[in-house]
């Protein structure tokens, strides 16, 4: 007999990664379907143009006029044995760009929230509306387990709402001290702390904000395996009851996602088989329409 919560995923339609600006560039958006394209990211948390072809410094100049305050760059050092299309000063590579059988972004195969790089910068609140892009120039075939090559997404709006009450109730008054980013050197640092039920700046709706491997719970900061304890089975009990959505990629896809509402992980590849080139870019959003 299946149960009602197995049913449940079985017919499950996420809000996340709907489709939009089909049929159109990115570069050349007019500043109504810029307005239509945030949006669709505030309502559905994760957004998908397909069949793109753009350069490193084109995706860098719309993420400037279409949000604003660009994250984690400047006076960075080209490489010049990678095609400098796809390189910019706010823009990141991921993947084995020049055939590395040691992808690069391993350490995003695990579920994380990208907003664990706010705590190192100086005048934004941990609840930002932090949106990360990634394109995907080249796409592995396969993931490791054999499937179509897929980024997957956790809906934390959804996820509190499938809490129990009494689960919600407890996390009400509880905070986190969120660290910075691991391979950053204020890592061991706890900077800004932020409730665990996070009010949507756009939005006004409730989800839970988590860290996993960069929060520890106000309180527990002398206590790191009571606190890894307490992160770990919340996150469990997040996927025992919210489904996880998985984009299938695309060569051309643009993927959006607020990381307000989301936690992502990508998923490993054999990289001695496929190359994989995504570019990557964080901006704030300071405008909140």
């Amino acid at each position: 007999m299946i149960s009602d919560r197995q049913d449940k995923k079985n017919q499950y339609q996420s809000r996340l990664g709907i489709e939009v600006l089909q049929g159109h560039n990115l570069p050349d958006l007019t500043q109504l379907q810029r307005h239509e394209l945030k949006k669709s990211l505030w309502e559905h948390g994760v957004v998908v143009v397909r069949q793109q072809t753009i350069t490193a410094s084109e995706l860098e100049e719309f993420s400037r006029q279409t949000f604003g305050v660009l994250m984690f760059g400047g006076n960075k050092t080209l490489d010049p044995d990678i095609s400098p299309d796809l390189q910019s000063e706010y823009v990141y590579i991921l993947g084995n760009p020049k055939g590395e059988t040691e992808p690069t972004e391993k350490f995003a195969w695990k579920w994380h929230q990208d907003k664990d790089g706010l705590p190192r910068t100086p005048g934004l609140d941990m609840n930002a509306l932090y949106v990360v892009m990634l394109y995907g120039v080249e796409v592995p075939a396969l993931d490791l387990d054999g499937q179509l090559h897929t980024t997957q997404f956790v809906d934390l709006i959804e996820a509190y709402n499938n809490l129990d009450y009494e689960q919600q109730e407890e996390l009400e008054n509880l905070s986190m001290y969120h660290k910075a980013p691991a391979f950053s050197e204020e890592a061991v640092i706890l900077q800004k702390a932020h409730p665990i039920l996070s009010t949507h700046k756009v939005t006004g709706k409730k989800g839970l904000y988590l860290g996993i491997d960069t929060a520890v719970p106000v309180g527990m900061e002398d206590k790191p395996e009571k606190a890894k304890y307490f992160c770990q089975s919340l996150f469990r009990a997040v996927l025992e009851r919210t489904p996880v959505y998985s984009h299938v990629w695309q060569k051309g896809d643009i993927i959006f996602w607020d990381n307000s509402q989301v936690m992502h992980r990508g998923m490993p590849y054999d990289a001695t088989k496929y190359k994989r080139i995504a570019l990557r870019l964080g901006v704030v959003d300071n405008s909140f329409h």
